[in-house]
């Protein structure tokens, strides 16, 4: 059976209270790893984000969901709706919303497939080299596209949240087969506004294992934010496939 590994880390930063949430499910066909952040400035952020981890994993239990394909589209629709659902039990929470990003594995084929609304991430390293990203949804995302800049003010205003009512035309990335070594980082935007691409490629380089990998990146978020003095709700969770020493060799081959 595919080994899987997994750690994680969240923190409130110097905001008030974490409305970050994640978790995952492994179970001997299937896995779900999962990560999500409350839309900023909206009361209700940190509830929005518990549901659409709690709905992401549901997937795995429903047995109307078979396959990596409908687990993936499944996760977005239950989530979204169960975070409409609580706007109208609560008129306080109309403006609810949450990010998110989940990475589903079938274990016995070998095959991964992930999707994700909003401006979480998911990051995909081969052979100690990153191979995928996810595309934020987000205006800066679409002005950086086209060769453009926005203001701190704007950087993080998205064009897809869960609780938005704009989810319809959200695609899951495209299946891959799982290799021994690869390495998955799931993270919120907290966490991957303080590393660059190379930095998380050193990290795993020198990692031991995911544990190790997950601190140390969780070690440079932390310095960032201390020569800043800010710091938003920030999380982590990491996946690695297979044999992990792949991982930390491959770069010397």
């Amino acid at each position: 059976m595919l080994t899987l590994t997994t750690a994680q880390c969240s923190h409130q930063g110097s905001r008030a209270s974490n409305e970050d949430a994640l978790g995952f499910r492994v179970r001997d066909d299937d896995a779900c790893f999962v990560i999500s952040d409350g839309v900023g400035g909206q009361a209700g952020g940190a509830i929005a984000s518990r549901l659409a981890v709690h709905w992401s994993l549901q997937q795995l239990d429903d047995k109307q969901s078979y396959g990596l394909q409908a687990m993936t589209h499944g996760s977005v629709d239950a989530a979204d709706a169960a975070i409409v659902a609580e706007q109208r039990r609560n008129p306080e929470r109309a403006r609810m919303a949450a990010t998110v990003v989940a990475l589903f594995i079938d274990r016995r084929e070998r095959m991964a497939q992930w999707i994700h609304v909003g401006d979480s991430r998911l990051y995909l390293f081969r052979r100690g080299h990153l191979l995928r990203r996810t595309q934020d949804h987000s205006l800066a995302a679409q002005l950086q596209q086209v060769g453009l800049s926005c203001g701190p003010d704007t950087a993080h205003l998205l064009s897809h949240a869960l609780g938005q009512a704009d989810t319809d035309n959200i695609e899951p990335g495209a299946a891959c087969t799982l290799e021994d070594g690869d390495a998955y980082l799931l993270c919120t935007d907290g966490f991957w506004s303080g590393l660059d691409d190379a930095a998380m490629q050193r990290c795993l380089q020198v990692a031991g294992n995911v544990a190790d990998w997950v601190t140390l990146l969780d070690d440079q978020v932390r310095q960032r934010s201390d020569c800043d003095g800010t710091q938003d709700n920030y999380s982590a969770l990491g996946v690695w496939v297979g044999d992990p020493q792949l991982v930390t060799r491959a770069h010397r081959d």
